[in-house]
């Protein structure tokens, strides 16, 4: 069976000034099966969220390909970009900046149902909100009278409304507290299984996409450095970066942490 999502060296280029450009992504080549869930973890830098970006034709693409259930939709526009709405959505970073203030939940959630003219728009928004773990009369509340975790369980109800295939998940969780981090976390899991939608989660935390992934591949200086098992991956790294970024994690025991301390400085002045 061919991946639900397939990126073959994809190039992507900034402008920096007329003739100054920047390689964000060099060469990159990633898959994402179908009700799969596939890490991608960097430093902030790496280019691991503008990949996110070029999936979503917010960023632009040098060279490569990006197909989507064995259609090329590497320059898709106009209605083309539209109509993959319907199967591709994304979960922002900040819960509090990715919603609108002035609109009652409600109306966020509806308005993509509206858009695409799906009948009877409100029992899918009572519906995305069960599926959340929200009270139904959160869709007469606007989002300043929410916490960031309940605001971000909002973010991830609108990303379902159209019942995608894939969700871009990117950074979804780096803004809430640990505790949060967890249940959001949970949920997500949850929702996969109850849905089979596919996830490309973007995090710089190997501890996030342990918890989560199928597979990771590690983003470095804009490529992939590292592919595997999540288990193999954050486990028993093979590449030095990320054997780097596993000892960067903190623990609660200070022995442990003097140690992984000690490997990780040795890791990078050996780099």
């Amino acid at each position: 069976m061919s991946p639900l999502l397939s990126v073959e060296d994809l190039v992507v280029d900034y402008r920096l000034a007329r003739k100054v450009r920047f390689r964000a992504l060099k060469g990159v080549s990633i898959t994402v099966d179908q009700g799969e869930c596939v890490g991608l973890v960097g430093e902030s830098g790496s280019g691991k969220s503008t990949l996110g970006r070029a999936l979503l034709g917010l960023a632009p693409v040098e060279s490569g390909r990006i197909t989507f259930d064995g259609q090329d939709i590497t320059h898709a526009k106009g209605a083309a970009r539209r109509k993959l709405a319907n199967d591709i959505q994304v979960v922002f970073q900040d819960p509090y900046g990715s919603l609108d203030p002035t609109m009652t939940v409600g109306e966020i959630l509806a308005q993509p149902l509206v858009v695409a003219k799906t009948p009877r728009p409100g029992a899918v928004v009572e519906e995305m909100l069960e599926r959340v773990r929200l009270p139904l009369d959160s869709v007469h509340r606007y989002p300043s009278e929410f916490s960031g975790g309940q605001r971000q369980r909002i973010a991830i109800a609108r990303a379902l409304v159209r019942k995608p295939r894939l969700i871009v998940c990117d950074e979804p969780v780096s803004a809430l507290d640990l505790t949060t981090q967890a249940t959001i976390l949970d949920l997500f899991i949850d929702l996969q299984r109850e849905t089979g939608v596919a996830y490309l989660f973007v995090s710089h935390d190997l501890g996030v996409v342990r918890r989560v992934c199928h597979r990771t591949s590690v983003m470095y200086r804009g490529e992939i450095v590292e592919s595997g098992p999540t288990a193999a991956v954050t486990e028993a790294p093979s590449d030095p970066y990320t054997q780097r970024l596993l000892l960067a994690a903190p623990v609660a025991d200070p022995a442990r942490q003097a140690q992984r301390r000690a490997a990780w400085l040795g890791l990078r002045d050996s780099a």
